[in-house]
């Protein structure tokens, strides 16, 4: 190690790398939310175009099914998350939450103190809630970094 070079300190190297942790899961989560529904509108659309052209072929071949639509397709859908078009402002309110969680760490970073980790937790544990666990699973690493922060806080930088 250069004698030139200032030592960087434990604690500011570890809120260091919980921002990071933070942000980069929470991004993740907000654009998984945000571009599922866009998605699943784009799958339907094509479910709807491709079985008005398969349609004359299924009725010439035989290839009808009584439901009307491939099993495959219609597992795929489900597998997408249909839920996210009946309930879009669940979704909203979960990203709202996950962005006042994101401030709320930052906040709490700088300012030090639990209030603001704990508060943090909250908004990222009801943003699970309102969103699902599927579409919550992003937001994992975040919470258990934000209670890490929570349990042992890292001391404020002494300016």
């Amino acid at each position: 190690m250069d004698s030139n070079q200032p030592r960087q300190n434990a604690a500011a190297r570890q809120r260091q790398v919980g921002l990071v942790i933070v942000a980069a899961c929470t991004s993740a989560s907000l654009a998984i939310e945000i571009l599922l529904p866009l998605v699943s509108g784009l799958v339907n659309l094509l479910r709807d175009i491709l079985g008005v052209l398969i349609l004359p072929f299924s009725f010439m071949f035989g290839l009808g099914n009584p439901v009307g639509q491939s099993p495959a397709l219609l597992r795929l859908l489900s597998d997408m998350g249909m839920q996210t078009q009946m309930h879009p402002w669940r979704l909203i309110a979960a990203a709202v939450l996950e962005l006042v969680a994101v401030f709320l760490f930052v906040i709490a970073e700088r300012l030090g103190g639990r209030a603001g980790y704990m508060g943090a937790c909250l908004a990222s544990v009801g943003a699970i809630i309102l969103s699902g666990l599927p579409l919550g699973t992003p937001l994992l690493p975040a919470i258990v970094t934000e209670g890490v922060f929570l349990l042992c806080p890292p001391t404020p930088d002494p300016d």
